[in-house]
């Protein structure tokens, strides 16, 4: 199972998503902001939460707050297995409806 490549055929399945190398690592946006991210040889993504879901979703043994940006409620998934890949799928549908509907700053 290529997972890498799994998260970008679903990613970009996403209406108006787009692909992004800001770091080496691949991002996946919309509106021009990241709503996924992974490394080309990860099996790893990353995907905007909320902090009261990231509370319950850290519970889970492949789940974990996302390096610097887990204070705003993102969660780095470690897709071990099908089962992971399939709720992986279901976070980046949450995350990309989170970051479409975007909230303007003031």
């Amino acid at each position: 199972m290529d997972v890498v490549e799994e998260l970008r055929t679903h990613c970009m399945a996403k209406e108006d998503s787009a692909e992004d190398y800001p770091w080496g690592d691949v991002a996946w946006k919309v509106k021009g902001k990241m709503f996924a991210c992974s490394s080309p040889e990860s099996s790893r993504v990353s995907v905007k939460s909320t902090l009261e879901k990231q509370a319950a979703l850290i519970q889970h043994p492949n789940i974990e707050p996302s390096a610097y940006v887990g204070r705003y409620g993102w969660v780095t998934v470690d897709v071990v297995d099908k089962s992971v890949l399939e709720l992986a799928r279901e976070l980046i549908d949450e995350s990309y409806a989170i970051v479409r509907a975007g909230k303007k700053k003031r």
